[in-house]
C-alpha cells in the first residue's frame, strides 16, 4: 500500500515538473524572441521593406537623414523634424524646416554621412539608389503611393524605419479625421445630384487612371472630370478634355505660397478665358484654388486636400 501511494506520489511529481519546465521552456523562447534579448541580438531595431523590396535595416534610431525629393522632404520633416540634415528639394509644407538644399550628387549626398536616405520614387531619383548603396549608404526607396491607403502605409513604415512609430501614428491619425469629416459633409448632402469635378491647371487635367488624386475623388463622392474625359493611365488631360466634360466644379491645385502669388489673377485666367466661357464652372464662378501641399504632396496632407474639396463641392 505505502509503495503504491509513493508510486503516486512520484508520477505527480513528475508531471508537474513537465509542466513547469515548458513552461520555463515558453517564457525563454518568449524573451529570447521579443525580449531585451531578442532586441539586442536582432540585426536591426528599425527596419522597413522599400519600393525595390529590400529591407533596410537601422541598428540605431536615425539621428542624421537626407531627403530626395519633396514629398521625402516632406514626409521625413514631418516626423523627425530637424534630424533631417538636407533635402534636395523643398518640402510641401514650407513650416518645415529642412533648410540646407544638397545636390543629386552620391558624394555631396554620402558627404553629408547620413544614417539613412530617403528617396522618391521621380525621374532622375531612383538612380542614386544603386550607387549610394555600393558608397555604402542606407538607402529607403519610396514608391509613389496611388491610393489614400498606400500613403497610410508608407507613412507607418516610413516611422517604424525612423524610430519616430508614435509621430507617424499621429499623422495618420489627422489625415484620416480629415476624411471622416468629409464624410460628414457627404452625409448632409447625401441627396443633392452628385457632380462633376475637374483637377485641373496649367499642367492639364489630374486624375487619371492610378492615380492619387484619382482616389482622393472618391473619398469626396464625386465624377471625376479625368474619367468622364477618357485620360489614359499616365497621362494628363488637355483643356480641349476639359471643355468636353464641361465639370461643375475646377478645382486649381497652386503654390500659393509662391512670392508674387495671386490668388485673384489666377481666378480671373480662368474666369476670362474666352475658349471656358460655356464651361459650367466658369458660368457659375465655381473655380476654387487648393494649395499644392494639400493636393499634390503625396503624404498625409491629402486629407486636408480631399476635406478641402467636399467644402466647395457641398456648399450651398
Amino acid at each position: 500500500m505505502q509503495l503504491k501511494r509513493l508510486l503516486i506520489v512520484l508520477a505527480i511529481f513528475c508531471g508537474v515538473l513537465v509542466v513547469a519546465i515548458m513552461g520555463m521552456y515558453k517564457s525563454w523562447n518568449a524573451f529570447t524572441s521579443g525580449g531585451i534579448f531578442g532586441m539586442l541580438s536582432s540585426k536591426g531595431i528599425y527596419k522597413m521593406v522599400d519600393g525595390t523590396s529590400e529591407t533596410v535595416i537601422l541598428d540605431h534610431k536615425a539621428e542624421r537623414i537626407v531627403a530626395v525629393g519633396p514629398n521625402a522632404a516632406d514626409l521625413a520633416a514631418e516626423l523627425a523634424g530637424d534630424s533631417v540634415v538636407a533635402s534636395t528639394a523643398a518640402p510641401y509644407q514650407s513650416s518645415n524646416g529642412v533648410k540646407q538644399r544638397v545636390a543629386l550628387d552620391v558624394k555631396a549626398i554620402a558627404a553629408l554621412k547620413p544614417d539613412i536616405v530617403i528617396v522618391e520614387d521621380d525621374d532622375g531619383t531612383t538612380d542614386l539608389v544603386r550607387p549610394l548603396r555600393e558608397a555604402g549608404v542606407k538607402v529607403a526607396l519610396l514608391r509613389a503611393p496611388k491610393t489614400v491607403k498606400e500613403v497610410e502605409d508608407q507613412t507607418r513604415s516610413v516611422g517604424q524605419l525612423l524610430g519616430r512609430a508614435d509621430k507617424a501614428e499621429s499623422l495618420i491619425t489627422t489625415m484620416m479625421n480629415y476624411i471622416r469629416d468629409t464624410e460628414s459633409l457627404r452625409f448632409a448632402r447625401r441627396d443633392d445630384p452628385k457632380k462633376t469635378v475637374a483637377v485641373y491647371n496649367e499642367n492639364g487635367l489630374y486624375g487619371a487612371p492610378d492615380t492619387l488624386i484619382q482616389d482622393m475623388l472618391k473619398y469626396v463622392n464625386v465624377d471625376n472630370a479625368a474619367t468622364k474625359a477618357g485620360v489614359k493611365w499616365s497621362y494628363m488631360g488637355k483643356k480641349d478634355d476639359l471643355i468636353k466634360v464641361n465639370p461643375d466644379v475646377i478645382i486649381v491645385p497652386a503654390d500659393v505660397k509662391a512670392p508674387g502669388f495671386n490668388r485673384d489673377a489666377v481666378l480671373n485666367s480662368y474666369y476670362n478665358d474666352p475658349a471656358l466661357k460655356n464651361v459650367k464652372a466658369i458660368k457659375n464662378k465655381k473655380v476654387v484654388i487648393i494649395s499644392n501641399e494639400s493636393m499634390m504632396a503625396k503624404t498625409y496632407h491629402i486629407g486636408r486636400g480631399i476635406y478641402n474639396m467636399a467644402q466647395f463641392v457641398y456648399e450651398r
